[in-house]
């Protein structure tokens, strides 16, 4: 039986932030802040409807492996239509440059979709069984990426079939949900808490003395004048404000936002090791975030890595629209259990 409560809707909390991006259209790489976005069972959109892969072995590349991927930035240029990819050069005296891609997909343009040379059907991203999708881009971008990269790389864009989020012991979705993502890790939508990046931010001052620590970029004066840990080191897609306790969302099964846009949270996001590093650089701090997340191994699922925001999907598959200052209520939630943590059905059986 499901152990998760509910109450009568009231008008939560708003969102903050969105990130189209910061999952990203291109998986991996920078993210781009947005006002509003429209959103389809995937997620945001055009979120994460791109990746990069190995040119030889059809197999996703990653900022986990490599991190200088952070430093590539897609942004969406509505004047053309087409995504700008603007990619840094591998030579510290040329700039970075800038190639397009059509936002259109090439479904939409191509003569025989089905039957072109661009389409393959063995992209392997995430674990999951191989997925389809378009090689695009001009030889010149495919060329920058891949001297970028050190390898020869290609830049795919998502084919038709639908990928269903993989099943996960203890997750149950509402009936009829059938969650599907586009080169996401696990679901459509990432979101995090202000108020709990906030908490993490506090803990910061108690790692000073470790030989590891970065005075430069950590110490008070430095946290009063560059600000906290940044939610870019997470890449969600949704930051949510205003919440009175910290890890609240660890709870959440049901959330709506404004009048109708509802999604349903499947489970916590076990973090990688990508939100060591700093989203405008792509250096790595060895303590940060994860010294101040020791007891954030809330979830059996992702031992040993710690957790922070959820992973959900929207409930409406025709979709909808989100915007900055849309308010937020929470719907269903599990109980907070007597040692202070929210206690997951999938936490129970992992």
């Amino acid at each position: 039986m499901l152990s998760w409560w509910k109450r009568t809707p009231q008008q939560g909390p708003r969102i903050q932030q969105l990130w189209g991006a910061h999952n990203n259209r291109l998986t991996s790489c920078r993210g781009t802040r947005l006002d509003e976005s429209a959103y389809g069972e995937e997620g945001l959109e055009y979120d994460r409807q791109w990746m990069i892969v190995d040119a030889a072995t059809h197999r996703f590349l990653t900022a986990r492996t490599i991190p200088r991927m952070l430093l590539i930035h897609p942004s969406i240029n509505r004047n053309t239509d087409s995504l700008d990819i603007t990619v840094p050069s591998s030579s510290s005296t040329s700039t970075p440059s800038t190639f397009s891609v059509p936002l259109a997909h090439p479904a939409t343009y191509l003569s025989d979709p089905k039957g072109d040379e661009s389409l393959d059907h063995d992209y392997t991203v995430f674990g999951c069984e191989p997925q389809d999708g378009y090689s695009v881009g001009s030889p010149e971008l495919i060329a920058a990426l891949s001297e970028f990269m050190g390898r020869d790389v290609l830049l795919i864009r998502k084919g038709l079939t639908r990928r269903s989020v993989k099943e996960v012991p203890g997750v149950v979705h509402s009936e009829g949900l059938d969650p599907v993502l586009g080169f996401a890790d696990f679901y459509a939508f990432q979101i995090s808490s202000a108020t709990s990046l906030n908490e993490l931010t506090t803990r910061i001052p108690s790692l000073s003395t470790d030989p590891s620590f970065n005075q430069t970029r950590w110490s008070p004066s430095a946290l009063s004048t560059q600000g906290g840990l940044e939610i870019a080191r997470f890449r969600p897609n949704i930051v949510i404000e205003g919440l009175k306790e910290a890890w609240e969302e660890d709870g959440w099964k049901k959330v709506r936002f404004a009048e109708g846009e509802e999604v349903e949270v499947g489970m916590k996001c076990g973090r990688c090791q990508v939100p060591s590093y700093d989203p405008a650089t792509g250096v790595r701090d060895k303590l940060l975030p994860d010294a101040v997340m020791k007891d954030r191994v809330v979830q059996p699922l992702s031992a040993p890595k710690v957790c922070f925001g959820v992973l959900a999907s929207p409930l409406k598959k025709q979709g909808g629209r989100l915007k900055v200052g849309d308010a937020v209520t929470v719907l269903e939630a599990y109980p907070k259990s007597a040692n202070g943590v929210w206690v997951r059905n999938e936490d129970r059986v992992n």
